[in-house]
């Protein structure tokens, strides 16, 4: 027969184990939301412990259900998804003397609204860290008022380079 401390120690040792579990486990859908805002370089996306490949689970391709075929209200809907941004930072009285490149992901709620957009930027031009600050504050406000045009019914992603040129 074991001691009666050996239970006890061995229940204890288990309640740490959950109590550990529980606290690594969450739930990428807890983690999504415990985001502080939509628009993060994907750096930071990372820190919270989220591996973009695994957001497809939530947030599939919207281009997985057209097959061959994307119909042309799609993918008007995504240029101006495209082009609004660069228009948005533009009526922010922002300026660029450069082109810069990002890689940026959107992930919308089934009636078009944009929930996250991830980004990097791409290039051997970059801009300052202010810039990029201000950009990141116009992002915010333009992502939280869009609405892709073509909804989905669904969550989906979708994912595109954007060139910002500088004005003529």
């Amino acid at each position: 027969m074991k001691h009666p401390l050996f239970y006890c120690i061995t229940l204890i040792v288990l309640c740490f184990s959950v109590i550990e579990s529980c606290g690594t486990s969450q739930s990428l859908e807890h983690k999504l939301n415990s985001m502080p805002q939509k628009a993060m370089l994907v750096t930071e996306v990372h820190d919270f412990g989220i591996n973009l490949d695994t957001l497809e689970s939530i947030y599939p391709s919207g281009m997985n259900d057209f097959g061959d075929s994307i119909p042309k209200a799609y993918m008007q809907a995504w240029k101006d998804f495209v082009v609004g941004m660069a228009g948005a930072m533009r009526k922010a009285g922002m300026d660029w003397k450069e082109p810069y490149r990002l890689w940026g992901r959107a992930y919308f709620s089934p009636d078009g609204k944009v929930a996250h957009y991830f980004y990097t930027w791409t290039g051997d031009r970059q801009p300052s860290d202010e810039w990029k600050a201000q950009f990141r504050q116009v992002l915010e406000d333009y992502l939280s008022n869009f609405q892709f045009a073509y909804p989905m019914g669904r969550r989906f992603a979708q994912c595109g380079g954007i060139h910002l040129t500088p004005a003529e």
